[in-house]
């Protein structure tokens, strides 16, 4: 170990670098999720001295709702993965105190050579030879330079920089930040936090909060060309539209530049055009938009039609020679793949760049000479991470290697700094007693889980059905919450199993299944048992299942190329029937059945824009009556029928807490029901009585991370 004065340690075959955050096994970097690898910190850091559980939790789940739980299972996952060789743990349990390392621990300054000391200081009984210590250097230089090792690993000009090469800096430390983007000098990065943009000096960490009149809401960042202004839309959602702003990086007035946007912008290299991605619902149409940054009308460069999709979560990227826009899209098939496409900026031409290591996608930034590009993508069951990708022989290359997510990612115009948005998500499942819903329980635990965040829902006998995933599939269990008791309802079946609905007499669970190659509706028995496809195989995707209390009717929406349409198909012989006309209502986000069966509710997409509310349509299922459309003030949600059918809740998720709704359909104003300050609700479900509410609640965790020598 070479650490010079770092913050370096060695224990067994095992090296600790603190500053850089790295662990190695004999020179291998060995992959460790940030808590558990904060943990490890502490106790190398104390070199036996016993660290107890309350400076655990207080210093590294500080602020967090987490229990005891999460510390045993950090330990668990240490033991697991340093005692390799069984025998005695390296970790050791105090009782009733805490815990330590049970074998010793060397830091870098315990382990320099002695050439610091005095010469009568050096160790006695054995001689230092420098003489051999050269000779034996050279003979290894020998023998690496004789096998090509190091012609082919050092001295090669052309070949890129190792992942041991590139550093770490973390540049925000709250975890609430969002949307950041590094300014084209790569002297400054701006971000979101608490509905306001900072701007931060990357060198010295100062950062400004800027006054931005009449704007309480922001998303979707991006700096100019030249890095004068700051464009942003006025909507933080993914999942909705929003108008694009421009304003000083010094804060004042912003200036409206264009409506109906769902992602950030991209700019030519010459700041004279402007990229972004706009969809038309009724149409079922995603369009990348060019436009002239001075004015004039808005140009389709490039479309695609549902199911496919092209991806909003980050920015059309320019070539630096202008001629090229990378853009993502995302693939409607088993494991919901996305594709990297470069589009001609003057004829819309387009080619797909296979990425066949990759399955996912989210954001390309180009490096200088147009040769080759930055990615945020990942490999199957893998978490997203950071690649470089060679255009002229499409080989890919590894820059981080860990069990964080990358998700974002900005590059400065030299190429030489890079910002990426470190992303973390959990979610666990609590239950309230719907009387008083301040007396709650957590049920499930786990650093990594996202319990409840892909759908969950009640079986009459009191069981809870929820979707869940921690670095691989999305799958199915089934939670008895009064002893925590669970049972997976679906495993090693297909990528994703989400969105789950219990029928009325508890027999059977409908959901959303990718296992046959798209997304279609899947039955099975409420115990796992009989898998069944139930929708039909047809070029379009099925989501969101629903089906009537009486068993002989399955709701679900399709999406295909003309738009979102809702679908009803008789359980019995599969007849089926278009509910909504293709180009009208487009019914997305989900679908509620009310408790006399008679009304379909779902969120209808909207062509204008509006960022601030959304549109719910009751459908009459009967026929006998319009359609009743209720406007709430929230982005993208989702509603459980209550008050037997006279009300529905519903979730606001805002970066400030996420709150749960009550609006009346009828006359009356909307009531708060429960409100959890800096969390996220990612789905609810009353059990079939209405007196206890389950909750798959938890926290997005979002930093900013900046990388040099990549």
């Amino acid at each position: 170990m070479d650490n010079g004065d770092k913050n370096g340690f060695q224990f067994g075959d095992f090296e600790l670098d603190a500053d850089e955050r790295t662990l190695r096994h004999q020179g291998v970097i060995v992959p460790l999720q940030a808590r558990v690898f904060d943990v490890l910190c502490m106790l190398v850091e104390r070199r036996g001295t016993v660290v107890s559980k309350d400076e655990l939790m207080e210093t590294i789940w500080a602020g967090s709702f987490v229990e005891e739980s999460n510390i045993t299972q950090s330990i668990y996952s240490l033991r697991k993965l340093l005692d390799r060789n069984g025998g005695k743990s390296m970790i050791e349990t105090v009782p009733k105190r805490g815990y330590r390392m049970a074998i010793p621990v060397e830091s870098a300054l315990d382990r320099r050579l002695p050439t610091e000391l005095a010469t009568n200081d050096r160790p006695t009984g054995r001689s230092f030879r420098p003489s051999l210590v050269i000779a034996l250097g050279l003979i290894l230089l020998v023998v690496f330079a004789a096998s090509g090792f190091i012609a082919s690993r050092y001295f090669n000009p052309t070949r890129t920089a190792p992942v041991e090469s590139v550093k770490f800096e973390k540049l925000t430390f709250s975890g609430d930040i969002a949307f950041p983007m590094i300014a084209p000098d790569g002297k400054a990065f701006a971000f979101v936090r608490d509905n306001a943009i900072h701007l931060q000096d990357v060198a010295n960490g100062s950062s400004v909060k800027l006054s931005i009149a009449d704007h309480q809401q922001f998303g979707n960042l991006q700096f100019s060309a030249e890095g004068e202004s700051i464009y942003f839309r006025d909507e933080d959602s993914f999942d909705a539209s929003g108008n694009l702003y421009q304003v000083s990086r010094f804060g004042g007035q912003a200036k409206l530049i264009a409506e109906r946007v769902w992602s950030t912008v991209g700019f030519s290299p010459d700041g004279k055009r402007m990229a972004f991605v706009r969809f038309f619902p009724t149409q079922g149409e995603w369009a990348l938009i060019v436009r002239d940054t001075t004015g004039g009308e808005d140009k389709k460069l490039f479309t695609r039609n549902l199911p496919f999709t092209i991806y909003r979560t980050g920015f059309p990227a320019w070539s630096q020679d202008g001629k090229r826009i990378a853009i993502i899209e995302q693939s409607p098939n088993q494991r919901n793949t996305s594709s990297l496409i470069l589009v001609d900026a003057s004829s819309g031409s387009a080619e797909t760049v296979p990425t066949p290591d990759l399955i996912q996608i989210e954001q390309v930034a180009w490096l200088p000479g147009d040769a080759s590009m930055l990615i945020t993508g990942r490999e199957n069951n893998r978490f997203f991470q950071l690649w470089k990708l060679s255009l002229s022989d499409r080989s890919l290359q590894r820059i981080t290697n860990d069990l964080n997510n990358y998700r974002t990612l900005s590059v400065s115009l030299d190429g030489r700094k890079m910002i990426a948005r470190q992303f973390a998500v959990y979610s666990h499942i609590w239950t309230f007693q719907g009387t008083n819903l301040e007396e709650q329980k957590q049920i499930t635990f786990g650093n990594l889980n996202r319990d409840g965040a892909a759908g969950m829902n009640w079986t009459p006998d009191g069981r809870i059905i929820y979707a869940t995933r921690i670095t691989g599939n999305i799958d199915l269990w089934s939670l008895r919450p009064e002893d925590g008791v669970r049972k997976a309802l679906t495993e090693n079946a297909g990528p994703s199993n989400e969105n789950p609905f219990v029928s009325a007499d508890g027999k059977f669970v409908f959901f959303e299944s990718s296992r046959g190659g798209k997304r279609r509706i899947w039955r099975i028995n409420s115990d796992g048992s009989n898998p069944t496809q139930v929708s039909p195989d047809d070029d379009n995707t099925d989501y969101l299942p629903v089906v009537s209390h009486d068993g002989t009717a399955l709701y679900y929406i399709q999406r295909n190329p003309k738009g979102n349409v809702l679908w009803r198909q008789t359980l019995a012989d599969g007849k089926r029937e278009m509910l909504t006309e293709q180009g009208k209502l487009a019914p997305g986000s989900f679908l509620s059945l009310s408790p006399d069966g008679r009304y379909l509710a779902f969120k209808s997409q909207k062509e204008e824009n509006d960022t601030d509310t959304a549109d719910i349509v009751f459908l009459d299922l009967t026929g006998g009556s319009e359609p009743r459309v209720i406007t709430i003030k929230t982005q993208n949600p989702s509603i459980e029928f209550s008050d037997s059918g006279l009300s529905f809740d519903y979730v606001d998720n805002q970066p400030d807490a996420a709150r749960l709704w009550r609006q009346p359909i009828g006359k009356g104003e909307r009531r708060l029901l429960l409100e959890l300050p800096k969390e996220r609700i990612f789905s609810f479900a009353w059990n079939r009585d209405g007196k206890t509410l389950a909750l798959g609640r938890g926290r997005q965790q979002n930093d900013a991370m900046l990388l040099t020598g990549f």
